[in-house]
Formats: structure tokens, C-alpha cells, sequence
């Protein structure tokens, strides 16, 4: 069973293929080999295609590895969660506006997240998220971004300082920008984007 309240997944597999076309062809292929949940087959910013499945281990693990194997070369990125953080689920309809963080005192630090890709954010919020007691706030995938993608944690100094060496392992090379603000100034404290 799922982690996250809504009851999805628990597993996740998510693509991020070079052509709009090819995308198309994988999200197919995926299909066609095991009956995972399309959450999403869309082109984003910068030409790309995302594929995302979810659903049981074993359903999104075989539509994953087919949609893979159907993109071929043309994968730039890909992520695989057998059990997916309860707080990727919402990062997968973004971009969202969080609630004000402003009054909750255990966020006294926020970390900003930027990626290259939308798989390599998701496998640094995922990786975060099981390290710490961080809140994932600010989320941002590929749309008017040239393909990236960023998001925000919130949470105590320490708690924020563990996410976001888990992040930066987990995203690797594809980490464009990683910043941590301790005590951010009020006029910015519950929303960095305006």
C-alpha cells in the first residue's frame, strides 16, 4: 500500500525523452506491456517528452523498462521509485502554489533546489524527504523553465542541511543551483516567489 494519503502508487517511474515523438512511442510501449497508471504523457519545455507511470512494484517496473527500452538513446533522464515519498506525489502536478509557511516555526531554513531535469529533481525530493523531516513547499517542473526543474524544503537547520546532502547525491550532475537561506528574511519567510 501507498504512502500517500490519495492511495497512489507506491511506485513511480517517470521519463524524460528527447523528442515529443519518441515520448509518445514509449508511453505507448509502456502501456501496451503492463497495466500501470499513465499519470502523464506531455511535452515540456526545451522539446522534451515526460512519461509517467505509477502503480503497483511489479505494473511500473515492466511498463518502465518497456517505455525505456521503446525510447532508446533518446533518453535524457530517468527515475525509478518503487516507493515513492508521500510528498513526490504532489510535486507531479506542478507547478503548485504552496500554503504560507510564514507562521511555522520549525522552518527555520529553506532550501532551493534547482535541476537540469525533472527526473533529477524528483529523485533529490524523494531522496530528501526519506532522510529528514524537511516539507517540500515551492515546486516547478519544466514549463517555462528551458526544461528545468527546482523545488523548496523547509524545516530546522539541521534537518534541511541532511535533505539536501541526500539531494545533491541523489541528483548528482544534474544539480544547476543548490542554496540554503538559515532564517530567511520576513518579508520573504512563506514565499521566496512572488
Amino acid at each position: 500500500m501507498s504512502d500517500d494519503p490519495l492511495g497512489r502508487g507506491p511506485a513511480l517511474g517517470v521519463l524524460e525523452i528527447g523528442t515529443i515523438a519518441r515520448g509518445i512511442v514509449a508511453a505507448d510501449a509502456g502501456l501496451k506491456r503492463a497495466p500501470a497508471v499513465l499519470l502523464h504523457s506531455r511535452a515540456v519545455s526545451g522539446g522534451k517528452h515526460l512519461v509517467m507511470f505509477e502503480g503497483g512494484v511489479a505494473e511500473v517496473e515492466e511498463s518502465f523498462g518497456a517505455a525505456k527500452l521503446a525510447a532508446g538513446d533518446l533518453v535524457l533522464d530517468h527515475v525509478w521509485l518503487p516507493y515513492a515519498d508521500a510528498q513526490v506525489w504532489p510535486m507531479l502536478g506542478a507547478p503548485q502554489t504552496p500554503p504560507d509557511w510564514a507562521g511555522d516555526h520549525e522552518a527555520e531554513a529553506v532550501a532551493i533546489i534547482e535541476t537540469s531535469t525533472v527526473c533529477a529533481a524528483i529523485r533529490a525530493a524523494d531522496a530528501a524527504c526519506k532522510v529528514a523531516y524537511v516539507i517540500v513547499r515551492d515546486t516547478r517542473f519544466a514549463f517555462d523553465l528551458a526544461g528545468k526543474a527546482y523545488f523548496t524544503l523547509t524545516g530546522t537547520l539541521d534537518a534541511i542541511e541532511a535533505a539536501v546532502a541526500a539531494a545533491r547525491a541523489a541528483a548528482d550532475t544534474k544539480i544547476v543551483g543548490l542554496e540554503v537561506i538559515a532564517q530567511p528574511a520576513p518579508e520573504l519567510r512563506g514565499q521566496l516567489f512572488r
